[in-house]
């Protein structure tokens, strides 16, 4: 459950399979590092994280790309929770979102395996006691482009522009209008460090 000290709301991101909050000084749950632009911070990391789903929009950074900003609503506050907007960890909570009962609260969990060279990453999604499922599958694709396989210099590569319109596209017209005023308010700032965008974390969810 997400905890918050202070009125305005947290940003956690995901890093290696784990929800990472930063904290502004040492706790006893914190781990320390000096990121690249040699300043010293502190981040806590946890398994998943809980709450109602009260906002959900895409921001684009100028230095980093697109996210998606997810807010999760508790008893104490708001928690903002980013996710590269074509990684594995979103492709996986969208895919799963229209089988998510809006007024209760989930429970997110990302999870990360390495296989071979490749870092493979998806979010499971928990409510009611029960692990949803994904409402866009392979059996049941409900409209969803599949992937396309592409070759650029000589390259073969995965192409998921038309999938994560679509979901986009879903979110806003089927999702949003149903979190009332509250959709777009606590999602609307984007506070990101490169840091925490690891190398992998954007792998397409095969």
């Amino acid at each position: 459950m997400g905890a918050v000290e202070q009125s305005n709301a947290i940003y956690l991101s995901i890093s290696n399979g784990q929800i990472c909050r930063r904290v502004p000084k040492k706790t006893n749950k914190s781990q320390e590092r000096v990121n690249k632009n040699g300043v010293t911070v502190h981040e806590e990391f946890h398994k998943g994280w809980k709450g109602r789903i009260t906002g959900i929009v895409v921001r684009d950074h100028k230095d980093y790309g697109k996210f998606w900003n997810i807010t999760l609503t508790d008893s104490e506050g708001d928690a903002v929770l980013q996710m590269k907007y074509s990684s594995g960890y979103a492709t996986a909570f969208l895919k799963m979102l229209p089988n998510v009962d809006l007024n209760s609260d989930v429970i997110i969990t990302p999870n990360m395996k390495i296989e071979g060279d490749k870092k493979k990453t998806t979010v499971f999604v928990t409510q009611h006691g029960v692990a949803l499922k994904h409402y866009y599958n392979r059996d049941n694709p409900n409209g969803l482009p599949e992937l396309k396989k592409l070759k650029v210099k000589g390259k073969e590569t995965w192409d998921d522009s038309d999938m994560a319109e679509f979901l986009e596209n879903m979110v806003n017209t089927e999702i949003v209008p149903k979190l009332g005023k509250t959709a777009g308010t606590a999602s609307d700032v984007l506070e990101v460090d490169a840091e925490e965008i690891p190398a992998g974390d954007d792998d397409l969810p095969f």
